[in-house]
C-alpha cells in the first residue's frame, strides 16, 4: 500500500524534473550575467572596487551552487517520458517558485552574511516582486553585483521567469501552453498569437524593450549607468527594492519621479494591449475596460489625495501633487517605491491607499493585487444579483467590455477573492500569535505581502522595515509572498491529497 502510494509521486517529481533543471540553468546564467553587470558600478560614484569584485566572485560561486543542482535535476530525468500535462505543469511552476526563493538567497546567504530566515525572506520578497525588506543599511551592506542580483530578482519575477522558459525551449509542446497558463497572471490572460511560444517570445520584446527605455530615459535625468539599470529592473518588475537606504526620494530629481511615474503605470498595464496596439491601433486602450478603470483610478486617487494634502498644507501645492501621483501609481502598481512617509498622512488618504492595495494593477502585468478585472467581475457580480433581487427572471450574463464572463470564471474570481481576504486574515493572525504587535502592523504587514506591495503601516511602513519581525513571522510572510504571487491556487493544489494521485 505504501508502495503504491509512493510510485505516482516519484513518478511526477521525475517526470517534472527536466523543466525544473532547465529553469535552474536559466537562473545561474542570470547570476553570472549579475556577476559581469555588476562591474558598471562606478568608483567614482561610492561603489568599492574591492567590494565589488568579491561581490562578483560570489555570484558566481551562487550560479555554481545553482547550476549543480539543475544537473541533479536532468540527471534524475534521464530515462523518465516527458509528459507536461496540466497537473505536471501546476507542480513545475509551484516548484519552480520555490527553487527560485531557495537559490535566490544564495548570494544573499554568501554576499551579505543574512542568517537563512533573512535570506529566504529577501529573496521571496525579490522573486514575488513585493519588496519588503530586511535590510536596514542597504547602501553600506550590499555590494554592486550582489545588488544588482536583489533588483533582478524583480524583474525575473515581474513577468516570470516560467514565460522565459516557454519562450526559450519550444520543444515542450503543450506542455509549453500549460506552463504558460499556470504562470501567468489574471482570469483573462489568453494568448496573443496562435502559438504559445510566440506569445512568450512577445512579452519579453516587450518587457525588454521597456526596461531598456527606461534605462536610457534616467540616464538623461542624470542618474548612474548602475542606479538607472538597477531600478529599471526594479520598476518594470513592479518590486520597489532601491539601491538607496531611502528610495527614490534619496535622489529628489522630479525629472527622476516623473519616468519611474510613467512606467510604473505601463508595468501595471495589460502587456497584451501593447501588443494589439501593433495591429489595431492605440485605440484598443480606450476600448479596453479595465484599462479604462485602471486610468479612472489613478486620476481619481491622485486628485483626492492631493487636494486632501493641499488643504492641510496650502504652501505645498505642487509638492503634493509630486508625492500623490508618485505614491497613488508605486501602491497601486504595487511597486512600493518611497519619496513621502504616507503614513503621516490623513486617515482620508491611508484608507484610499489601502484600497488601492487590493485593487492592484491589470491582469497581465507584472502588478500584484487582486487585478482590476477581477473587481470589474465582481462588481458586476454584486449588480448582477442586486437587479436579481426585483426582477428574478432576468436572464443577462455578465459582460467585461465586449466579453460574456462564463459562470465558471464568475465563480473562480468569488472563490479567489475570499482566499485572498482570508489569507490576509490568518497571515495576520499568525504573525500577532508570534510576535506583540499592533493589529495596525500585523493586518497591514500581512495585506501588503499578500498583495505583493511592500510597505505596509505601523512597525511594517513606509520608512520601517522587517527586521525587527521574528524569524517564524518572517517565514509567514514569505509564505503570504508566495501565496500572493502564485494567484493561491497553484501553490495550494500541492496540499491537497487527490493531487498526488492519479
Amino acid at each position: 500500500m505504501i508502495q503504491a502510494r509512493t510510485k505516482p509521486r516519484l513518478s511526477l517529481l521525475r517526470m517534472t524534473a527536466r523543466p525544473i533543471g532547465l529553469l535552474l540553468l536559466v537562473l545561474a546564467g542570470e547570476m553570472l550575467l549579475c556577476a559581469w553587470l555588476g562591474y558598471l558600478a562606478d568608483p567614482a560614484d561610492g561603489w568599492d572596487p574591492i567590494a565589488t569584485a568579491a561581490g562578483s566572485e560570489q555570484m558566481v560561486m551562487s550560479a555554481g551552487v545553482t547550476a549543480a543542482a539543475a544537473v541533479l535535476f536532468l540527471l534524475a530525468s534521464v530515462g523518465v517520458p516527458f509528459r507536461l500535462g496540466r497537473r505536471e505543469a501546476l507542480f513545475v511552476v509551484s516548484t519552480v517558485w520555490l527553487g527560485l526563493g531557495g537559490f535566490g538567497a544564495v548570494p544573499f546567504l554568501l554576499g551579505t552574511d543574512m542568517s537563512i530566515p533573512d535570506a529566504l525572506f529577501e529573496a521571496v520578497s525579490g522573486v514575488t516582486t513585493t519588496g519588503a525588506t530586511v535590510l536596514q543599511d542597504i547602501e553600506g551592506r550590499l555590494s554592486a553585483p550582489v545588488q544588482l542580483w536583489r533588483m533582478a530578482t524583480h524583474w525575473i519575477g515581474g513577468l516570470g521567469i516560467v514565460v522565459l522558459f516557454v519562450a526559450l525551449f519550444p520543444a515542450l509542446g503543450v506542455g509549453g501552453k500549460r506552463l504558460f497558463q499556470s504562470e501567468v497572471a489574471g482570469p483573462q490572460s489568453g494568448g496573443l498569437t496562435p502559438r504559445i511560444r510566440d506569445t512568450a517570445k512577445t512579452l519579453w520584446w516587450i518587457y525588454l524593450g521597456m526596461t531598456i527605455a527606461e534605462v536610457l530615459a534616467l540616464r538623461l535625468c542624470g542618474l548612474p549607468w548602475f542606479d538607472s539599470l538597477a531600478h529599471a529592473l526594479s520598476t518594470l518588475g513592479t518590486g520597489g527594492f532601491s539601491t538607496k537606504n531611502a528610495s527614490i526620494a534619496a535622489y529628489d530629481l522630479v525629472s527622476v519621479e516623473v519616468v519611474i511615474t510613467v512606467f510604473m503605470l505601463l508595468a501595471g498595464t495589460n502587456f497584451g494591449l501593447f501588443h494589439a496596439a501593433r495591429s489595431r491601433g492605440w485605440r484598443v486602450f480606450a476600448q479596453n475596460e479595465e484599462f479604462r478603470l485602471y486610468v479612472l483610478l489613478f486620476i481619481g486617487a491622485v486628485v483626492v489625495i492631493s487636494a486632501d494634502l493641499w488643504t492641510r498644507n496650502p504652501l505645498a501645492g505642487d509638492t503634493s501633487i509630486r508625492q500623490a501621483s508618485f505614491q497613488v501609481a508605486a501602491i497601486m502598481t504595487t511597486t512600493g517605491f518611497g519619496t513621502a512617509d504616507f503614513e503621516e498622512w490623513s486617515t482620508l488618504s491611508r484608507l484610499l491607499l489601502i484600497g488601492l492595495y487590493y485593487c492592484g494593477g491589470c491582469a497581465g502585468s507584472t502588478a500584484g493585487g487582486m487585478k482590476l478585472s477581477r473587481m470589474l467581475i465582481i462588481g458586476k457580480a454584486v449588480a448582477h444579483e442586486i437587479r436579481l433581487g426585483f426582477r428574478p427572471a432576468l436572464v443577462a450574463p455578465i459582460r467585461v467590455g465586449e466579453h460574456v464572463v462564463p459562470e465558471g470564471v464568475v465563480r473562480a474570481t468569488l472563490a479567489y477573492a475570499l482566499i485572498f481576504v482570508g489569507t490576509v486574515g490568518i497571515g495576520a493572525v499568525a504573525i500577532s500569535a508570534l510576535d506583540p504587535i499592533d493589529i495596525t502592523t500585523a493586518w497591514s504587514a500581512s495585506l501588503a505581502c499578500v498583495a505583493n506591495v511592500g510597505p505596509g503601516l505601523g512597525l511594517a511602513g513606509p520608512t520601517d522595515n522587517y527586521a525587527g519581525f521574528s524569524d517564524g513571522s518572517k517565514m509567514v510572510l514569505s509564505a503570504c509572498m508566495l501565496l500572493g504571487r502564485l494567484e493561491f491556487f497553484s501553490l495550494m493544489a500541492l496540499f491537497v491529497p487527490a493531487f498526488w494521485r492519479r
